[in-house]
């Protein structure tokens, strides 16, 4: 699945729920796995964890020879 929003989290354990109201879904928990992230298989929004987003927008050190 392709997702939908990307939603950055602090916690290995995070609770969706679709957002909520009448477009939402069942409350469920997630726990990121070891890449530090986890895909709602209700509603594809993809939960990341903070460090790991600053980490892929930082850039690659310079190495000098």
């Amino acid at each position: 699945m392709t997702p939908v929003e990307t939603i950055l989290v602090s916690t290995k354990r995070v609770a969706c729920n679709g957002g909520g109201g009448p477009l939402g879904h069942p409350k469920i928990y997630l726990n990121l796995g070891d890449d530090d992230k986890a895909l709602c298989p209700y509603c594809s929004r993809l939960y990341v964890l903070e460090k790991v987003a600053h980490k892929a927008a930082e850039p690659a050190p310079v190495v000098e020879s």
